[in-house]
This record gives C-alpha cells, sequence and structure tokens, in this order.
C-alpha cells in the first residue's frame, strides 16, 4: 500500500514545481454540457474530489451549489484560495475547501447531489480504490450524480497490477453494487485515451 505522506509529498512536489498540464484553469465543456442538459437543477450540494487549484468548484458555486472540494495538496489548496479570493463574497461563502484523502475523506452521509472527479481516482493506487468507490457511494444522495473522468488503463492490464487508469470493467467493478452507469463516453483527442463516466445513485 502507498502510504498517504508519501503520495501527499509526491504532489506538493508536482504543484511546487511543476509541471502541472491538468491545471488548465477551464472547466471542461464534458462538465458544461452536463449541466446545460437539465438532468439536474443546480441549488443544493456538490463534491470534487482531487479539486485541485479550484477551477471547478468556483464553476460550481456559480451555478447556486454549495461545493465542497477535497484535496491532498496543500500547495494546490493556497493556489485555490488566492483563485477565490478574486471572486465575490457571495460565491466565496458557497464553497468549502478540505485538505484530504480522497479515499478515505472526512465526510460522510454528505447528501451531495453532484460528485466530480477529473483524473483524480485512476491516479489513486488501486487498493485504495474499493474505499474511495465506498466513500463517492455513502456521500452521493439518492437520485445524485456522480461524473468520472479518466484516462483508460493500458491494453492487458489486470486488475492485481498498479498502474494507473481505469477500464469500464474496474468502473463496474467498484461501483455497479449501488450505482448504475449511464454513459461511458471517449474523452476528447488526448495523449492518453480516456472515458468521461456518468453514474447515478437509485432515487
Amino acid at each position: 500500500m502507498t502510504p498517504i505522506p508519501t503520495q501527499r509529498k509526491y504532489w506538493e512536489e508536482r504543484y511546487h514545481s511543476g509541471p502541472t498540464p491538468w491545471d488548465t484553469g477551464i472547466t471542461p465543456p464534458e462538465v458544461r454540457e452536463f449541466w446545460r442538459s437539465g438532468l439536474l437543477n443546480p441549488s443544493g450540494l456538490a463534491l470534487d474530489l482531487g479539486c485541485g487549484t479550484g477551477t471547478n468548484v468556483a464553476f460550481l458555486a456559480s451555478l447556486g451549489m454549495h461545493v465542497f472540494g477535497v484535496e491532498l495538496s496543500f500547495a494546490a489548496l493556497v493556489r485555490a484560495h488566492g483563485r477565490l479570493a478574486a471572486t465575490d463574497a457571495y460565491l466565496r461563502g458557497r464553497i468549502l475547501l478540505i485538505q484530504g484523502d480522497v479515499s478515505a475523506p472526512p465526510l460522510y452521509a454528505l447528501g451531495a447531489e453532484y460528485i466530480l472527479d477529473i483524473g483524480c481516482l485512476n491516479a489513486l493506487p488501486r487498493n485504495r480504490r474499493p474505499a474511495y468507490a465506498a466513500a463517492v457511494t455513502a456521500n452521493l444522495a439518492p437520485g445524485g450524480y456522480y461524473h468520472l473522468y479518466s484516462h483508460d488503463s493500458p491494453p492487458h492490464a489486470t486488475v492485481g497490477d498498479n498502474v494507473r487508469g481505469l477500464g469500464r470493467d474496474e468502473v463496474d467493478q467498484l461501483f455497479s453494487a449501488d450505482l448504475s452507469i449511464l454513459t461511458a463516453v471517449r474523452g476528447h483527442p488526448d495523449p492518453r485515451p480516456s472515458h468521461w463516466y456518468l453514474l447515478r445513485k437509485p432515487a
């Protein structure tokens, strides 16, 4: 098992010295399209797992949601607070940023109507992924949506391999007991193949 302090050190160093190509400062079009779809009224709670420097917590709050962001890296959260300082007080008042491990977040039964993860689960060691899935299930409200972006696992990788990425089979194995996979859409052209998954907890 990869110790949490080791993981934290890795991400602190990445945010301090880079590169951080995932930190684009742009909310992905797939997330914006979900909210344009009208599937969910943006008035409840949202949870951003691996919130980084706060791009998407700010977007979700701007829609009218109260947003919790969980991030392992303190350096990333410092940047997030700096970014949010430039927004209005009303928006900041709808956001709470928490330093923590997404496989054991300090939240339970949050009742989030929307949980977002852009590339966080696929970076976890495989032995931490079941705990992460349990936390998602516990914090998602009945009828709520879980929106996941992940790089695909390499061809021929097995569940026992400690590799980055997720396969459709692994998403099924982690979540199918509690959530339904509604869509699995290939991501936009990327150096690595990827998918967007939309899952829902039964109402």
